[in-house]
């Protein structure tokens, strides 16, 4: 956030009790220059936003915003305070708590470089209640959101400084049961443009969390162990996050089925930045050919877009596997997505502008498995079916 956007910000009015907190840190932002730019920034935090998240305390942290390594009472099911306790409770739910934190972790680069680790490393217990509380908060859209989208700025703030934090707090675990805990904010129960709000928010965040906490650039030494925790951190959002939301939200084993095309959609989105950190899950294939055969899934291009996708992240993360034992099975899904666009074209000509581009992509889809294929066997088995089906041809061309 720049800083006039967040002057604008602080130019609106609100509550009495926050008021001259808006000020101070306007002023404070005012005066900001690149010399004094850290003692802004920490200023901005301990006067302005330490002071609102006081009366709210994290179970999983401490008064000074560490690890707490004592665990707390046994939860009795959730309270449902009234309006008033809440606003009480919450004080730091103002028109400028989230943009004031987003512009304090994107102004960190403006640091000279020099300055940015040190300065992000000794701030970073003051981040963590305001960004772990905006999590646990229970407005899906917008805090629980916004608490997400700044855990993957400092996240990404610390990759970029190869800064080992998480690990040396202690705290990679507790964001990590933070954000699991939203994985089962789905329809019917959440609304869906709420849930597809947040996990648009919380699955960049996990990943963020994921580089940062097991970094791809430690020594050789820590490399085995340290890859390890990683795969078992994205193991768990694939399994219990991405593919289990889709399982919900799916029946029959088709993604066409779903009762949200945009949440579902979504989901399948962040398969390849999992695959492409982790490897690959030989169990998807059935599904990602069944959902390519289903005619049905042309209603939907954007979610055939996304499932190829997944396919060409499969063929470019594991070509080996691909060539030998694979590519019969991806073959299959993109031959039967391919028939089916060539009898929605004829059955309804007010598709064809939507079908053509899906079968574009599926021709580069074709084109990518090809060179990973044994030329002589890719050649035989083309052949064949293009003897079953003459119109498979173009597909293969």
């Amino acid at each position: 956030m720049e800083k006039g956007e967040i002057l604008t910000v602080l130019s609106s009015q609100e509550t009495i009790a926050t008021s001259s907190l808006r000020n101070q840190a306007k002023d404070l932002i005012s005066s900001a220059t690149i010399d004094n730019l850290p003692t802004t920034l920490l200023d901005l935090l301990t006067q302005i936003i330490k002071p609102l998240f006081t009366s709210t305390k994290h179970p999983s942290l401490t008064s000074t915003g560490r690890k707490n390594l004592v665990s707390g009472p046994p939860s009795f099911g959730p309270s449902y305070a009234s309006l008033d306790d809440d606003e009480a409770q919450t004080p730091w739910k103002t028109p400028f708590t989230v943009p004031l934190l987003e512009y304090i972790l994107t102004t960190y680069p403006a640091l000279p470089e020099h300055k940015r680790k040190p300065t992000i490393e000794a701030h970073f217990h003051l981040l963590i209640p305001p960004i772990l509380n905006m999590i646990d908060d229970s407005d899906t859209r917008y805090y629980k959101a916004s608490g997400c989208k700044l855990l993957r700025l400092l996240c990404e703030l610390l990759s970029a400084m190869h800064s080992d934090m998480l690990k040396r707090t202690g705290l990679g675990d507790v964001f990590v049961d933070a954000l699991k805990t939203n994985f089962n904010l789905l329809p019917t129960l959440t609304p869906e443009e709420e849930s597809l709000a947040l996990f648009r928010a919380l699955y960049p965040a996990y990943l963020a969390v994921a580089d940062a906490w097991y970094p791809t650039h430690t020594d050789q030494a820590d490399g085995a162990e340290s890859k390890k925790k990683r795969d078992s951190l994205l193991t768990a959002l694939y399994r219990h996050g991405i593919m289990a939301s889709i399982e919900h939200l799916s029946s029959a084993g088709s993604f066409s089925s779903t009762i949200s095309v945009g949440l579902t959609t979504f989901l399948l989105t962040q398969i390849p930045p999992v695959f492409e950190r982790m490897g690959l899950s030989s169990g998807l294939l059935p599904m990602l050919r069944t959902g390519l055969m289903d005619p049905f899934i042309l209603v939907a291009p954007e979610m055939v877009f996304a499932v190829l996708d997944v396919v060409e992240c499969v063929i470019r993360v594991g070509a080996p596997r691909v060539k030998e034992k694979w590519y019969p099975e991806i073959l299959r899904g993109l031959v039967g997505c391919w028939c089916n666009c060539l009898d929605e074209i004829e059955n309804d000509s007010k598709m064809k502008t939507a079908v053509d581009e899906v079968m574009t992509r599926l021709q580069r889809s074709v084109r990518m498995l090809r060179n990973v294929v044994d030329k002589k066997e890719w050649k035989d088995v083309t052949e064949r079916l293009e003897q079953e089906e003459v119109a498979l041809t173009e597909l293969f061309d």
